[in-house]
C-alpha cells in the first residue's frame, strides 16, 4: 500500500527532500497537509506539531483538512492499519472534527491502490472525506463544507433601540462579525476584521457627535465604554492577524459585551434623543 505524490498550489514551499515526509500549514480554518511517500511508517511521519494545530483550528469551530500526496502514496498494510487507529485515536472524544480532502494528481504512484484505502482510514474516524485529483476543486468543496454562523452573532428586532440611523449601524455591525466568522481563508479573515475595526469605529464616532449635538448628559461615561469596546476589538483584531481566530472571542465580543452596550447605554442615548427631537 501506499502514499500519493502531486504538486500542490496548497504550500508554496520548496520541493522536499527523500520521502516519509509530512508537512502541516494552517491557513484559516483549513490545514493544508503535504505528503511526500512512499512511507514506511505513516504515524511517524507526522509532526508532533500537530497536538497545536487541531487545537487552534478547533477554537475557529468548523474547519477543514486538505492532504497533498505528492510522489508517491504507497505504504505497506501494517503502516495504514496503523495510521486509521491513529485517527480513531484523535479524533474519538472531538466535537470539533473536520472534513478532509484527498488530492491525489493522476501522475502520484499508487493513486489507485492506495485513495481508497486513506479515504476509508479517514471516514472509519468519522470524518466526512473525498478524494480529488487536484486542489483548486479540493478547496472549493472544503469551503463549502465548513460554511459556519453563530446564533449569537445574529440581528434580532428585539436588539433595536428606537434610533434609525443606529439600528441600522447595528445591523452592520453584526452582518460584518458574521461576515468574519464565516471566512474560511486566514485573508478573509483579516479582511473581515479590518471591516469591523473601521466600521465600529465609525459608527461609535457617529454616536459621539450625536451626544455632543444633543447635549447628552451621560456623554463622558457612554464614551468610556466606547473606548473599553475599541480597545477589546483592537487586541481581537491583532490575535487574528497572528492567526489566532477564537469563535469565543468573536461571539463574547458582539453576543455579549456589544450587546449589553446597546441594551443599556445606547438604550438610554435613543429615548434622550426622542425626548430631545419631540420636545
Amino acid at each position: 500500500m501506499g502514499f500519493n505524490k502531486g504538486p500542490s498550489d496548497a504550500l508554496p514551499t520548496t520541493p522536499f527532500k527523500g520521502h516519509d515526509h509530512i508537512e502541516y500549514r494552517v491557513r484559516g480554518r483549513i490545514l493544508h497537509t503535504m505528503a511526500r511517500g512512499p512511507f514506511s511508517n505513516v504515524v511517524e511521519a507526522i509532526p508532533p506539531t500537530i497536538v497545536g494545530l487541531l487545537h487552534k483550528l478547533a477554537q475557529q469551530g468548523c474547519w477543514g483538512q486538505i492532504v497533498n500526496f505528492q510522489q508517491s502514496a504507497l505504504t505497506s498494510p501494517t503502516a495504514m492499519q496503523d495510521f486509521a487507529a491513529y485517527l480513531k485515536a484523535r479524533y474519538k472524544n472531538t466535537e470539533a472534527k473536520p472534513v478532509v480532502a484527498l488530492v491525489f494528481e493522476p501522475d502520484i504512484e499508487g493513486r489507485h491502490l492506495m485513495a481508497p484505502e486513506f479515504l476509508k482510514s479517514y471516514t472509519d474516524a468519522g470524518l466526512k472525506g473525498q478524494v480529488f485529483e487536484d486542489y483548486a476543486t479540493a478547496l472549493h468543496w472544503v469551503e463549502s463544507e465548513i460554511s459556519q454562523f453563530s446564533t449569537r452573532l445574529e440581528w434580532q428586532n428585539s436588539h433595536t433601540i428606537g434610533d434609525p440611523a443606529i439600528d441600522e449601524q447595528h445591523r452592520e455591525l453584526f452582518k460584518r462579525a458574521a461576515y468574519l466568522l464565516a471566512a474560511t481563508s486566514h485573508e478573509g479573515q483579516v479582511i473581515s476584521a479590518m471591516r469591523l475595526f473601521h466600521y465600529m469605529r465609525t459608527h461609535l464616532s457617529h454616536e459621539e457627535e450625536l451626544m455632543r449635538q444633543l447635549g447628552y448628559p451621560e456623554v463622558e461615561t457612554h464614551r468610556l465604554e466606547h473606548q473599553d469596546l475599541m480597545a477589546r476589538l483592537n487586541t481581537m483584531s491583532l490575535k487574528i492577524a497572528n492567526e489566532n481566530l477564537v469563535i469565543a472571542d468573536l461571539e463574547e465580543f458582539i453576543g455579549d459585551r456589544f450587546l449589553k452596550h446597546i441594551a443599556t447605554a445606547d438604550t438610554d442615548l435613543a429615548r434622550f434623543a426622542n425626548a430631545t427631537r419631540s420636545g
